[in-house]
């Protein structure tokens, strides 16, 4: 028993020796190490080791006469301002809207839109410069609720009354809600709304550009801020 154990020890000893031997004869980029076990294959030098995620773009309004673009909603949201909010004071040259819901005024049942819509600064708001953009959004928000409004009594709330830039460009916007507390007598489904008006310099021979949005609670408020912060100004409109 003693010489067959004998045998069979030198026997393994001799194998191992030679697969030793064998291996060590390999080029080193043949020999497997850990760290290639333990992550597969190597990518090619630079080329990243992760996929890279795809960008994602949104469907734009593009306002040739302002210079202003920003995203266009998901539907039901559509292309385009509604046409009765032009007025002598506001000439709204792109847009987009989609309805809230309905509301008794004077006896008749309308359509009530949430709406974000552009166009040019009118003559009849007093502009000279970016020192007049925080009174300029004050006029402007100031002739806005008598015009879009009065037919629901509410309440007004300044949120946000601040300087900001697009593009690059001196702006303005104030952020405000609605409230209101009678609404469902006229046939309001909502009790709230948010809005914002930003009045964006383009220059001394330009008039600004301007931004009015106001989104009903029911279609969701946070669509402001994603639409303001959506905005750009082109290089020349």
């Amino acid at each position: 028993m003693l010489w067959l154990l004998t045998v069979v020890t030198t026997g393994v000893l001799v194998v191992i020796a030679l697969f030793i031997r064998d291996i060590s004869r390999l080029p080193t980029a043949a020999r497997p190490t850990a760290l290639a076990l333990h992550r597969g294959t190597t990518p090619a030098h630079g080329a990243s080791p992760h996929a890279h995620p795809s960008v994602i773009t949104y469907p734009q309004v593009t306002d040739v006469t302002s210079g202003l673009s920003y995203r266009l909603l998901a539907p039901p949201w559509q292309s385009g301002c509604p046409s009765d909010l032009i007025t002598p004071m506001f000439n709204w040259s792109a847009g987009e809207n989609t309805v809230a819901g309905h509301v008794t005024i004077g006896g008749s049942v309308v359509d009530w839109h949430g709406v974000a819509c552009s166009g040019e600064l009118q003559p009849q708001f007093s502009y000279a410069g970016p020192a007049d953009l925080e009174p300029t959004a004050a006029s402007l928000l100031g002739a806005i609720d008598p015009a879009y409004y009065a037919g629901v009594p509410h309440t007004r709330t300044i949120v946000k009354n601040s300087a900001t830039q697009i593009s690059g460009h001196q702006a303005w916007i104030i952020e405000f809600s609605l409230d209101y507390p009678d609404g469902a007598s006229q046939g309001l489904t909502w009790t709230s709304e948010l809005g914002a008006v930003v009045v964006v310099d383009r220059g001394a021979t330009q008039a600004p550009a301007v931004f009015y949005v106001s989104v009903p609670s029911n279609l969701g408020t946070l669509n402001v801020a994603g639409l303001v912060l959506s905005l750009r100004l082109s290089s020349a409109s």
